[in-house]
């Protein structure tokens, strides 16, 4: 296993990270959440799923699940969840995200190894009920920009395809061309590997993403879903057809957005009058109410026609990113959803929505952060590199001279000086009042002037140094911001394997932890 040190440190002293709804008011929580995740709320909440959650969703999942996993190669642990999952005592913790090109980013990692870490301490703890890791796919999500691109060894590799609508029906045209150039930059015992891994099969690139998750994550356990299906759909055909015919999801989300304001909270997505998107070949276009019914693509339709086609075709429906969770819980036995910052603030508009839906609202958990550190720093001063590069030169300079006595010293004489040079003038009216004013900016001006040319004089002396701060910074916060934003696993693949950092850093991962984890690999000597 590769040899990784875990520190923990405080979300507040580790640059780039707001703050997590975790540490939001204890009223707010109430209000807008289901409280805190704990090991009891879990339990509590599974008890709460297992009363409004179907028997006849549970076995119309379990087929879905079942027909996909039969097609494919299905791990051990995958096969034992599948079988729990049929069980009336068994309930999902769940996760998701966008289909980034060649697994990138790297809080995708941090996700899947969070909910499965999270299952599988419940599990060991207690036997009442089992818990199953799931990763819930976007793949109707159509905003190609966010995931055509993916960043290692610090190189930008792009899908360069024209196809539209949603990312999850595209052709693989052009896929492999672009993994191609990414394994090319690894050695060839290196390449093999990743040539399995990122093999590009027959189907669509929702087909190609849940084979890439299999590969790395299956023999954890956990299970992909793709809610892009007709017969899980057709579970969610009431919901979307009161969406349509009452607008509930903006009623009830606007009134949410207030009360949020008004708590000082941010409200993350915007509300639409329809919730829904329609999906044809190459489109996944918003629904707008019109007078006489509605408008798609500036095509009127009545609302007893779109009704109707709802109940022929629930498949060319999608749900926007705020009713999205309403149809994930709808058709999971889920009791809680692992998410960032951003996901948790637009679940957090929801409750009172879910509620108008008769649908459970989950216990909601922000998801581990972490930052992998170049093998080059020094540990006995590990805190000081997250925090903002100036303040880190600052320090530096701070540190190696005497340049703060000195600057400290020279002020308290300019001080002195430009308060007698003012008395001097006192008795001598207005007009040596401005001259004298404009002697005493000046004097401003140059100890000013002074001062950066000292600070100048130093940089030039300890550049060796700050260019070393300046190359990690880069490492830990690419473009300026978090690594785990930006950064591919793959670049942190150069001697080890991609699996053996997926079980490095599952080993390592706390989902009770809301630190930010710092992952140190130990240097290793032949």
């Amino acid at each position: 296993m590769i040899p990784l040190t875990r520190y923990l440190l405080p979300r507040t002293n580790v640059h780039g990270f707001g703050t997590a709804i975790e540490q939001w008011s204890s009223q707010n929580k109430h209000a807008f959440l289901n409280g805190d995740v704990s090991r009891a709320s879990i339990l509590e909440q599974c008890k709460t799923k297992s009363i409004s959650y179907s028997n006849e969703h549970r076995k119309i999942l379990c087929s879905h699940l079942n027909d996909h996993y039969s097609s494919g190669s299905t791990t051990e642990a995958q096969e034992i969840n599948l079988a729990l999952l049929a069980k009336d005592n068994t309930f999902t913790i769940t996760t998701g995200h966008q289909l980034s090109l060649g697994l990138g980013p790297l809080f995708l990692i941090y996700k899947a190894l969070h909910v499965i870490n999270l299952c599988e301490q419940l599990n060991k703890e207690q036997s009442d009920f089992q818990l199953v890791p799931v990763f819930w796919l976007a793949s109707e999500d159509h905003d190609f920009e966010e995931i055509k691109a993916t960043q290692f060894f610090h190189k930008n590799f792009a899908w360069d395809t024209n196809q539209t609508g949603p990312v999850g029906r595209f052709e693989t045209s052009g896929l492999n061309e672009t993994y191609q150039s990414m394994i090319s930059l690894f050695q060839e015992d290196a390449r093999e590997e990743l040539k399995d891994l990122f093999h590009v099969g027959e189907g669509r690139y929702v087909e190609h993403y849940k084979t890439l998750l299999n590969k790395v994550f299956g023999s954890y356990g956990l299970l992909i879903m793709d809610g892009d299906n007709p017969e899980l759909k057709r579970m969610f055909i009431p919901l979307m057809q009161k969406e349509l015919e009452y607008q509930f999801v903006f009623e009830h989300v606007n009134t949410t957005n207030q009360a949020l304001q008004d708590a000082g909270q941010k409200v993350q997505a915007h509300v639409r009058p329809i919730n829904l998107f329609y999906m044809t070949e190459g489109k996944r276009s918003r629904i707008i109410p019109s007078t006489d019914g509605f408008l798609i693509d500036e095509i009127e339709w009545k609302k007893d026609e779109l009704i109707k086609e709802l109940a022929r075709f629930p498949e060319r429906f999608s749900p926007n990113v705020l009713f999205r969770p309403i149809y994930q819980e709808c058709i999971l036995p889920n009791i809680c959803y692992v998410g960032g910052s951003g996901e948790m603030a637009y679940w957090a508009q929801l409750k009172a929505t879910f509620s108008a839906a008769n649908v459970e609202f989950p216990l909601i958990q922000t998801r581990v952060s972490a930052i992998i550190t170049p093998d080059y720093i020094d540990e006995s001063v590990l805190a000081s590199y997250f925090s903002d590069l100036s303040t880190q030169i600052e320090a530096l300079l701070s540190k190696q001279s005497n340049r703060d006595a000195v600057f400290n010293e020279i002020d308290k004489e300019v001080t002195t000086l430009k308060l007698r040079m003012s008395e001097g003038i006192s008795s001598f009216g207005n007009e040596a009042n401005k001259w004298c004013g404009a002697q005493l900016a000046s004097i401003d001006s140059s100890i000013s002037h002074y001062k950066q040319r000292w600070q100048k004089e130093e940089k030039q002396q300890l550049d060796t140094q700050i260019k070393r701060l300046e190359r990690i910074h880069r490492e830990l916060y690419p473009n300026k911001v978090p690594q785990e934003r930006q950064m591919n696993l793959l670049h942190f693949c150069g001697n080890h394997s991609i699996h053996d950092w997926i079980s490095a850093l599952k080993h390592q991962i706390d989902p009770f932890s809301q630190d930010i984890h710092i992952f140190v690999k130990a240097h290793e000597t032949a």
